[in-house]
């Protein structure tokens, strides 16, 4: 298995339980009407768990494959990594303008909702619903990275 492919691997799968968990979370918080005052620890914690898992694994399956991970990609790699960029590109083009436009006609059901914040509530709403798209953008590209490298085994 190539080095970019574990490395996909590793994004994937890190991105979807920790960032699952977050959002899970929060979207429980919101439903319930109720958005959690640890909010910012909570992202801030995940973020880390993020970078030092990702940072660490990466280390540890570069070392594992005895390869150097400065290594230039080769013609196949930039392909793959082509491609998946345009199509996280198309699809966070598309899913941004959905979520804000979504989000603008929920508006007034988030104020009604959290009526002691209701700008607060609408603005940590707004924020995490375009992170978690930048997050699903992350995760589909991955995947797109495992499974052309996938294909071309």
């Amino acid at each position: 298995m190539a080095f970019r492919e574990k490395s996909a691997w590793v994004a994937a799968g890190i991105t979807l339980v920790v960032w699952g968990y977050y959002f899970g979370l929060f979207w429980i918080e919101v439903a319930a009407g109720h958005i959690d005052d640890n909010l910012l620890r909570r992202f801030v914690v995940c973020m880390g768990i993020t970078l030092v898992l990702m940072i660490g694994l990466n280390l540890a399956s570069g070392v594992m494959t005895k390869k150097n991970m400065d290594m230039p990609p080769d013609e196949l790699e930039r392909q793959i990594e082509a491609n998946a960029d345009r199509f996280g590109f198309h699809l966070l083009e598309l899913l941004v303008p959905i979520g804000l436009i979504a989000g603008l006609l929920a508006t007034g059901t988030i104020r009604t909702s959290f009526p002691d914040d209701p700008a607060g509530a609408v603005a940590v709403i707004f924020a995490n619903g375009v992170l978690m798209t930048f997050i699903i953008t992350e995760v589909v590209r991955s995947i797109i990275h495992i499974v052309s490298y996938r294909m071309t085994a």
